[in-house]
């Protein structure tokens, strides 16, 4: 440009003159397409981040609480079915679980001496 027009005064161009046009384009197909693998890419990137705090989750869920609950059903169930010397379920814990052990252990307890005291009798 400024071989063909020199470099005074604008490159030579006059008020009002209509030299040229330059028309610069970009085709959005490549960089929407780099914007939409990245969303991809982050999108499974959060669904993987999901999946492993969902299993971790679970099986914490598992351990503390679901675990715990079925062993002290089943230690009811024994109880229930007469055998009164099932062993207490221990848990020394301050949360709900622990309650929940203290209690039923202090039933069958109960219950136990309950049963002592009518063989005691009869």
């Amino acid at each position: 440009m400024v071989a063909l027009y020199g470099s005074q005064n604008g490159f030579g161009w006059k008020q009002g003159e209509i030299v040229g046009a330059q028309v610069v384009s970009i085709p959005l197909g490549v960089p929407l397409g780099r914007a939409y693998k990245a969303l991809f890419w982050f999108m499974v990137a959060l669904a993987g981040t999901f999946l492993v705090i969902i299993i971790i989750v679970d099986l914490l869920l598992r351990a503390v609480v679901v675990k715990p609950v079925v062993e002290i059903s089943e230690m009811a169930d024994r109880v229930s079915m007469g055998n009164v010397d099932t062993p207490e379920y221990i848990r020394e814990s301050n949360d709900e679980i622990g309650s929940l052990s203290m209690s039923f252990n202090r039933m069958r307890r109960s219950l136990q001496n309950a049963m002592k005291m009518l063989d005691e009798q009869g």
